[in-house]
């Protein structure tokens, strides 16, 4: 039974039915009444149920599997998000970005995926831009794009970098530097965005060459630590925890150490952080909710509900990573 249906047996609007049934506020009780006591008399049932009572589908979570394994960043997202699809009866499938060809639409009918998570793509992907016309329901992890079958669910990454940068200048810190992890990437840019305000917000100049270019990589971090072990910032904002570790291995071979000679933070609050010496000062995301919420957002677009974005706040891990700069650096 449809809508339509309902609507035509009680002399109603479609609308006003449709209202009725999801519980809109301008409709009278006595009409919503009429309306849900037909509809389960005759067997209707909401897109939530019948979604609900389909036999098991399949999801799709597709990973950029050229990111360092070590970070870890995409275990707990992709677990939470398979364990919420499957108390709904959904099975999950995990599968590298790679796999995706001929294009993103073909692969997933072909594969008989119902919709995807996506985690790590950049602007240079090969199927980025067939994503604005797709009619595959699809959620983004830590990116933008405006699809109507499209929603994406980020961190709050200018923000909780500006706040990062301003921990440190409260520390004393004047001469910071920073690692951007991916130019193509729109998290990444996100942070660098986050450093230069940051920066503004504390009467701090900007100055380009205590910029480091790399990649959301261990070794990424250890090339940084040569950088910036030549120049003289007293402080280094990493864009990932994992490339905080490699500039902290690093720094040592000039005989460095953190956070005596220099401070360093990170992003993500990995168990790494916690253990490597020492302990990293770092932005805590919290990847169990995000990976659940993706996977409501991606049934609400399998719904035909409008596609949304959702910002997640991040909260500042004070360690031993960060100290006020030595007299001589200032």
């Amino acid at each position: 039974m449809r809508i339509k249906d309902i609507a035509d047996a009680l002399h109603l609007s479609v609308s006003t039915v449709s209202k009725a049934l999801n519980g809109g506020f301008d409709v009278s009780p006595e009409t919503k009444e009429q309306v849900l006591k037909y509809a389960k008399e005759n067997g209707y049932k909401s897109r939530d149920e019948r979604l609900k009572v389909k036999s098991i589908r399949r999801l799709c979570v597709l990973f950029d599997n050229a990111v360092d394994s070590k970070s870890n960043i995409f275990i707990p997202l992709s677990l939470a998000f398979a364990e919420a699809a499957r108390v709904n009866n959904f099975e999950t499938i995990t599968r590298p970005i790679s796999d995706v060809t001929p294009s993103y639409e073909k692969f997933m009918i072909n594969n008989n995926y119902d919709g995807a998570f996506i985690v790590g793509l950049n602007y240079t992907s090969p199927f980025f831009k067939e994503l604005e016309t797709t009619k595959i329901p699809t959620v983004l992890y830590d990116n933008i794009l405006n699809g109507e079958k499209v929603s994406t669910i980020t961190n709050d990454n200018i923000n909780t970098i500006q706040r990062l940068v301003t921990l440190l200048a409260k520390s004393g810190h004047k001469k910071i530097g920073f690692i951007h992890a991916d130019k193509q990437s729109f998290v990444a840019n996100e942070r660098y965005a986050g450093y230069i305000i940051g920066l503004m917000m504390n009467n701090i100049e900007y100055n380009p060459e205590y910029v480091f270019y790399g990649s959301f990589s261990e070794a990424s971090g250890f090339e940084a630590s040569e950088f910036f072990a030549q120049r003289d910032v007293t402080a280094v904002v990493c864009s990932s925890d994992i490339i905080a570790v490699g500039f902290i291995n690093g720094i040592e071979r000039f005989h460095m150490t953190v956070p005596k000679d220099i401070s360093v933070t990170g992003y993500d609050d990995l168990e790494i952080s916690r253990y490597i010496k020492p302990p990293l000062t770092t932005i805590r995301q919290d990847l169990e909710l995000i990976g659940e919420r993706a996977y409501y957002l991606l049934t609400s677009l399998m719904m035909n509900r409008a596609s949304q974005r959702i910002v997640v706040d991040g909260d500042i891990i004070v360690r031993s990573s960060v100290s006020v700069p030595r007299k001589d650096n200032e």
